[in-house]
């Protein structure tokens, strides 16, 4: 098992270095791990994909889903008229 298969598809907030060294902290799922190396991570916010690598991570913790992504409701399609 992978480090970080345990939070594939949870809402996590995860703050890691990226290659220049600067601290960066998003909130997003892992959507699936590349052997023990890395994992590829979906940012909430505009839904963007990057590889971070495990050697990397600062800190991983598991956020509660905002309501607004629960409670949506079905708004009428506008171009089926």
């Amino acid at each position: 098992m992978n480090v970080y298969d345990e939070w594939i598809g949870k809402m996590i907030q995860l703050i890691y270095s990226d290659l220049d060294g600067e601290t960066v902290q998003g909130i997003g799922r892992i959507l699936y791990t590349l052997k023990n190396r890395a994992f590829v991570f979906e940012t909430m916010e505009d839904g963007r994909q990057m590889i971070v690598y495990n050697r990397h991570v600062s800190k991983i913790e598991e956020v509660p889903v905002p309501s607004l992504l629960v409670n949506q409701e079905i708004t009428s399609d506008d171009f089926s008229r």
